[in-house]
């Protein structure tokens, strides 16, 4: 039976599932993927989502956007009327910036959902929501009832759409056709998406003229997945095949190429090759501006994808492991930094990624490492070694110009801030044994052994201080005491036999406590820091480290 917000039974099944979710962090497998990550995120922000009110904050009373939405939505306001229908409009953070009721119990319905300029529906006040999920996905939702979180918001229905910038292509904000359960939902999705889109002509009639002159040169460029970039300084347009390959030092350095240019009256032309072998050809794009054209990309590497770490012989189909695979998809032909505790795998994942890599100690002297950079990929291990000097110093070489495709691994410390000073990496963590321990059995058949339902409830009760490597020791000596044969309870040392029994986390609890400690590792203790790392509140952080026992 489908969870469906507009039949009887749908509604039920959405409030049981909401009440398990919120009393003992559970959800239900068959719920829709999209509606079970929103209600995470608004889990791990800290929503408050029994409050009375939407917390408000400070607004511009007057923006571009406002100015080329306000006669578009009071118009469908306005036609909304007959239908119990508002419409609102917040900017790319969530605040709402516009409201408009065409009839009077659409206001008394705004009014008591505590919407109104200024007021902050993201995430981390309010839960998911039509506002908030759209902005976090750049998808259109139709979100409603007890599929929101909070507690104010369970007899509104809200359809939202991205507004996009249409010259950079950036959410400028979103809308949100706002209603409450009884009114017809078929038509509110279309609205939205057609508003957002109106919005959007709009803006691009009133952009200025040198951005319309600059969008008409990327227009022409890229009809179809060129990789073509038109940039002035001030405005920046990247179609998605060069987004993959230009990384963010590229494109600042094409940029100060194109102010230069412009500053010395030149027409800049010709080839230009950045770092890694790119190859780019430069046209001019007036007025002042650049047009930039990848000619010669970065030689092919492995790159991570469905099924990469099983076939590099990599156990695991938990939700952090699968998490993990999906963000060095990402990544794409950026450097990676691996982050983790010791022994959750780093170099392996790394191998995974690389291929055959070229090794080298970070630690070792800097010729060495300078050297290895020369090949096609490098891993570059323990970086965590290096005091915040050396650090700085194998940063600057990291972020210059070589041959290689870099992976580095660390357990975060004190030589992290210089690092992410001086190089730009997609950083991106290793979960821990303790966060993954779904995966034990997986991972135990991968060394050769059969657990017993009762030997693996011992194992994943553990926390796993050694990671990886402590599992395989341990699965190895109960081997060796099972002459080979299926692993009991019995067969485990008895240190884990013994473990006091505590509560079970569920995957998402489990993912969330080691991204605290992360925080707090990386912030070297500091409560206040790891607090802004992770997003959230002091005294939200204060309540997830008495919870998880971190304080």
């Amino acid at each position: 039976m489908a969870y469906q917000i507009d039949t009887r039974d749908g509604l039920a099944r959405l409030r049981r599932a909401r009440e398990e979710f919120l009393t003992e962090r559970r959800l239900p497998d068959d719920l829709p993927e999209w509606l079970s990550a929103a209600w995470r995120r608004s889990w791990f922000t800290g929503a408050d989502v029994t409050r009375d009110h939407v917390p408000a904050v400070p607004v511009a009373p007057e923006s571009q956007l406002v100015r080329a939405a306000t006669p578009v939505l009071a118009g469908l306001a306005e036609d909304l009327s007959g239908l119990r229908a508002a419409v609102v409009l917040s900017d790319s953070h969530a605040r709402i910036v516009g409201c408009w009721a065409g009839d009077e119990p659409m206001r008394a319905h705004l009014e008591r959902i505590d919407t109104r300029p200024g007021a902050d529906l993201s995430e981390s006040t309010t839960g998911a929501n039509g506002i908030s999920h759209v902005l976090s996905t750049r998808e259109p939702v139709l979100i409603g009832g007890p599929e929101h979180l909070f507690e104010l918001y369970q007899d509104t229905v809200c359809a939202g759409a991205p507004v996009t910038d249409p010259i950079t292509r950036r959410i400028s904000g979103a809308i949100a056709v706002v209603c409450d359960l009884s009114a017809p939902l078929a038509v509110l999705d279309a609205l939205a998406r057609t508003a957002s889109r109106t919005i959007e002509r709009e803006l691009l009639h009133a952009a200025p003229a040198r951005e319309r002159r600059l969008l008409e040169t990327y227009l022409a460029a890229a009809p179809g997945r060129e990789a073509v970039a038109v940039l002035d300084g001030r405005t920046r347009i990247v179609s998605d095949a060069a987004a993959d390959l230009l990384s963010p030092q590229d494109l600042d350095t094409l940029e100060s190429y194109a102010v230069e240019a412009a500053r010395d009256g030149r027409a800049p032309s010709g080839e230009l090759t950045l770092g890694d072998r790119l190859t780019v050809r430069l046209a001019p794009a007036a007025p002042g501006g650049l047009l930039v054209t990848v000619t010669a990309a970065r030689p092919p590497r492995r790159r991570a994808g469905p099924g990469l770490f099983a076939a590099a012989g990599l156990a695991g189909s938990s939700p952090p492991w699968r998490s993990l695979e999906r963000a060095l998809t990402r990544a794409r032909s950026r450097p990676v930094l691996l982050l983790g505790e010791p022994g959750v795998g780093k170099a392996s994942v790394a191998r995974a990624l690389l291929g055959e890599p070229v090794v080298v100690e970070a630690d070792e002297p800097v010729e060495a490492v300078a050297q290895a950079l020369a090949g096609e990929a490098v891993l570059v291990r323990h970086l965590e070694r290096l005091d915040p000097a050396r650090a700085g110093r194998l940063a600057d070489l990291l972020a210059g110009e070589h041959a290689a495709h870099v992976v580095a691994t660390m357990v975060p410390g004190p030589a992290l801030a210089p690092l992410r000073t001086r190089w730009a990496p997609a950083e991106i963590r290793v979960p821990s044994l303790r966060e993954r321990t779904a995966d034990i059995p997986e991972l135990a058949n991968r060394f050769g052994a059969r657990l017993t339902h009762e030997a693996r409830a011992v194992l994943q009760r553990h926390d796993w201080p050694g990671n990886l490597a402590e599992l395989k020791a341990v699965i190895s000596g109960a081997a060796a005491e099972a002459g080979g044969g299926t692993i009991g309870a019995r067969h485990l040392p008895g240190r884990l036999r013994s473990s006091p029994t505590r509560p079970r986390l569920s995957e998402l609890e489990k993912a969330e406590r080691a991204a605290v400690a992360e925080a707090l590792r990386t912030a070297d203790g500091n409560r206040v820091r790891a607090a802004a790392l992770l997003g959230i509140g002091r005294a939200t952080l204060y309540r997830k480290l008495k919870r998880y026992g971190l304080g």
